[in-house]
């Protein structure tokens, strides 16, 4: 009897027998055809692209041009750069937007929509300006404005609106209207409306201007009132209580108001955060720093850094990396590596610059090269030189 293996084998071949095997001669011969008709596609492509070359040669003005290469633009100007220290500012990159006058007050709601406001000097006819940028101080577009007081403060509401002496705009300065005003005694401010100090600090809405002297005041004699809340919704005032420097913070619009006395003597005080960074400042009425205090829990608590020395020109600028930036009375810039203890004057090329100031979408450097231009950053960092004079 066979063994199984040869069983097997023999079975398997029974079973190839039974089943019908397919064409393969049929199959060759469509396979060698289709090739043939690969073959004689790719030479018919061939001659047809030869042909097409052919004509193009004889016939240029058929085919499509390539479009000519970049042309520099030999007179585009390059905009110079001043920098030290960490500190950048981009110069002008064309030319400048003329205004009558000089630049007193600049604010910016956010990174291209800015607005400044020019007025001229004692005995000159000129009517003060508006000017308005939306690509970030790069062009600007000029505003003639309604007669307004000597020195008005111009304010930006979060819905976009005006208020300057006295007037609303609710189309970016084109068209003003007289506020109507709305004395009383609110209780914060609320949507749309921001806080302002005066004689006391008060309310302003944006649709009626000014609406009152909040009810409850910071509980100390206020010299000094942010001009933007934090990004946490708090306002910080500054000045004293009982002949020594304060400072007072509200996170319900001014409801509410949590002071802290910072037990050194001083004219002014002044505030300026980042995040949960707190930086206090006492100076004297010249602007000599008497000391620095830092907080690093949204001001729950200050720890004095600094006893003195030196000088500051508007607001101090906290910067990302940790520093701190000042403007001092010398007409140049200083920074701080250590929250205010010591501050190093900033060389290289950076330009005399007035002072400082905080806007809602970051800082406004005025009078820089002692010739009245502005710079605007959004950090503190790297500034851009606005293209108006």
């Amino acid at each position: 009897m066979p063994d199984l293996s040869t069983r097997l084998a023999r079975e398997r071949a029974d079973v190839l027998d039974a089943i019908d095997q397919p064409p393969l001669a049929r199959i060759g011969a469509r396979a060698r055809r289709r090739r043939r008709q690969r073959h004689a596609a790719r030479a018919g492509a061939t001659a047809f692209t030869l042909a097409v070359a052919g004509l193009v040669a004889l016939r240029p003005w058929s085919a499509e041009p390539k479009p000519p290469p970049p042309v520099g633009n030999e007179n585009q100007a390059v905009a110079p750069v001043y920098t030290d220290d960490g500190i950048t500012i981009n110069g002008l990159s064309g030319t400048a937007a003329a205004v009558p006058g000089t630049i007193t007050e600049v604010e910016f709601a956010d990174p291209d929509t800015g607005y400044l406001v020019a007025q001229c000097v004692t005995g000159d006819p000129c009517s003060p300006t508006l000017a308005r940028t939306s690509d970030g101080g790069h062009s600007w577009v000029t505003t003639a404005l309604p007669p307004i007081e000597s020195d008005p403060d111009l304010l930006l509401f979060p819905d976009g609106r005006l208020a300057l002496g006295g007037h609303i705009s609710a189309d970016e300065g084109r068209t003003w209207q007289a506020a109507p005003g709305h004395a009383g005694q609110p209780a914060a401010a609320g949507r749309g409306q921001i806080l302002r100090l005066r004689d006391a600090v008060e309310v302003w809405d944006s649709g009626y201007g000014y609406s009152g002297t909040l009810a409850t005041q910071p509980g100390l004699t206020a010299h000094w009132l942010a001009s933007t809340p934090t990004a946490s919704g708090a306002w910080w005032a500054a000045g004293q209580v009982d002949g020594q420097a304060a400072v007072a913070v509200t996170r319900d619009g001014g409801q509410t108001w949590k002071v802290t006395r910072l037990a050194v003597t001083g004219q002014i005080a002044q505030v300026a955060t980042l995040g949960t960074h707190v930086y206090a400042a006492v100076l004297d009425a010249n602007g000599v720093i008497q000391a620095i205090f830092h907080s690093v829990d949204s001001g729950a608590t200050f720890r004095q850094t600094s006893t003195g020395g030196g000088s500051v020109a508007g607001d101090l600028v906290p910067l990302l990396d940790g520093r701190l930036l000042a403007v001092g009375t010398d007409r140049r810039w200083h920074v701080s590596a250590d929250n205010g203890r010591a501050f190093t004057r900033a060389e290289g090329t950076l330009p005399a610059v007035g002072a400082l100031a905080r806007t809602p979408a970051g800082y406004v450097a005025y009078d820089l090269f002692n010739a009245g231009w502005a710079a605007f950053s959004a950090d503190g960092s790297t500034w851009r030189k606005l293209q108006i004079n």
